[in-house]
């Protein structure tokens, strides 16, 4: 009959090898049970916390830490391990401090300095950063990670010759680490050694096989004009791995910028017969679709018989380009059926409003309007409605729950160009003044934006003057301007244009 603890010892092994396995339930589970055989063995403890920590629950791996650590105060792997966790909710301050208690507990143990020096990294306190990496490869020597840290804080302080010697080591040690061999490439750009720098799209390749950097070195060579260089080179990439989609697209659009449709599209006829599978479809699908070959798209994605949801909404998107909305609705519903996600119910929301079905439009919309996107296409319906106070409601909700800034930009500059279209000066103002985020990136727009409701509603002369006032030098202004011109509309892209073409001189523009 098995004692108490050779059961506890039984389910900590289960529990170990679920770990390893990625099943953290089962983990936490069995552990559950070999604490309650053995309830005062730390070791079962650190197991426990180490399952929550791997699933996610940082605060309950901590609670667990914490009752573990009434039984043995002077753990250094149970510092460490809560050192981790309060990294990992951001409170930097506590994880040094859990660091530095596993090394006084055991100045031998290599990760506690590991942890206190990441911790540092977000504490900006980069020297105490350095020694203790130092400290820590001359306990473990091998780990590339370490390497990677020195030569990124190297490379923030500009010590672009020190950075480069610790990304190698790093690559050295880890020669598929990908983050290693993009902070090199980096490095190189910083150093303006562009010869280095397309010989290490090439080695990063070859170490990692992720095609994302011949990309980069194709997307390189065209910027230069060098097109020749590009074709030559992906032709001799697909000799080598004959039916891989993404080089023969990389080699179709090399063409295609050279105006050589016709071989653009022959490329494509020699991947599909190389390899008919769903992904080569989908380039080819793309393609179409950046080509504006809108019907010859839907004709092959019916062909195909593929109806998942990126397919259907690729198709989705070539009926709305082509101005087919009922059809774009009807695929808009498919994809509902598929996933009654936010993002599906925009798009259906979207192609009611086009349709001019507005109150139907906002019905659909309500089951989430509280989403970024679905509050956009709500603001759009009220806007149509030519109710401008709700619809800025709903402008704001959505810039305000974007996340991504590329979201956020779009909706402020097209949102509140509608807006200048449809509504007043004070109205516009009192939005912009509305806008709780406070960041450089969001004040710089919302000030944009009241120099252009200047410029629109009271004179030229007056958003001129405040959006001089944005930037010290002129040039800054005028990139600023050109950047994100095409991103407004009406009466604001107008009066962008205007000043563009009276302040800003050809050289600032095509930069």
């Amino acid at each position: 009959m098995e004692s108490n603890k050779d059961n506890a010892d039984r389910y900590a092994s289960e529990a170990k090898d679920a770990i390893n396995f990625g099943d953290y339930d089962k983990a936490i589970s069995n552990i559950e049970r070999a604490i309650k055989a053995s309830p005062r063995d730390v070791s079962y403890h650190l197991i426990k916390a180490d399952a929550l920590y791997k699933k996610g629950d940082y605060e309950g791996a901590l609670d667990a830490l914490n009752f573990a650590e009434t039984l043995d105060r002077n753990n250094p792997e149970l510092h460490s391990l809560k050192s981790i966790c309060y990294g990992s909710i951001g409170k930097f301050k506590e994880s040094k401090e859990e660091a530095i208690k596993a090394i006084k507990a055991d100045p031998n143990y290599p990760f506690a300095y590991y942890n206190k020096a990441k911790s540092e990294q977000y504490l900006e306190e980069y020297e105490d950063a350095k020694k203790d990496l130092q400290k820590y490869l001359e306990l473990q020597p091998n780990d590339p990670d370490a390497y990677l840290d020195l030569a990124e804080m190297s490379y923030n302080e500009g010590d672009y010759k020190k950075a480069l010697q610790n990304v190698n080591t790093a690559i050295k040690k880890d020669k598929e680490n990908v983050d290693a061999h993009d902070l090199k490439l980096n490095i190189l750009l910083a150093q303006k050694d562009i010869e280095s720098y397309l010989k290490e799209l090439l080695e990063a390749f070859k170490d990692t096989e992720d095609f994302k950097y011949i990309g980069t070195l194709v997307d390189t060579l065209k910027n230069v004009g060098s097109y020749d260089t590009a074709e030559d080179i992906l032709k001799e990439f697909i000799k080598i791995y004959k039916g891989e989609p993404f080089l023969y697209d990389a080699l179709a659009r090399v063409y295609y910028d050279e105006d050589r449709k016709d071989d653009a599209y022959k490329i494509y006829e020699e991947l599909l017969s190389a390899n008919g599978d769903r992904e080569a479809k989908i380039y080819w699908f793309d393609f179409l679709l950046d080509d504006g070959s809108f019907d010859r798209l839907i004709e092959e994605i019916n062909k195909s018989g593929l109806n998942d949801d990126e397919v259907l909404e690729i198709k989705y998107l070539a009926e709305d380009q082509k101005g087919d909305h009922q059809s774009a609705l009807e695929t808009a519903k498919e994809l509902m059926n598929l996933d009654r996600s936010p993002y599906n119910i925009s798009l259906y929301g979207s192609q009611l409003r086009k349709l001019g079905r507005l109150d139907e439009s906002i019905k659909a919309l309500s089951e989430y309007e509280n989403d970024p996107d679905v509050s956009y296409e709500m603001f759009l319906s009220y806007m149509d409605k030519d109710q401008a106070k709700t619809a800025s409601r709903y402008l704001k909700n959505s810039i305000e729950n974007s996340e991504e800034d590329e979201d956020i930009i779009s909706n402020v500059l097209e949102g509140v160009s509608k807006m200048i279209d449809k509504s007043d000066f004070q109205s516009v103002n009192d939005f912009l003044d509305s806008l709780n985020d406070k960041s450089d990136d969001i004040s710089i727009l919302v000030d944009t934006m009241r120099a252009i409701n200047s410029g629109v509603f009271e004179s030229y002369e007056k958003g001129k003057e405040k959006l001089l006032r944005i930037d010290e030098h002129k040039e800054e202004v005028c990139e600023f301007a050109n950047n994100i011109v095409q991103l407004t509309e009406g009466k604001a892209r107008s009066f962008l244009e205007k000043f563009i073409e009276q302040n800003c001189d050809s050289e600032d523009q095509e930069d």
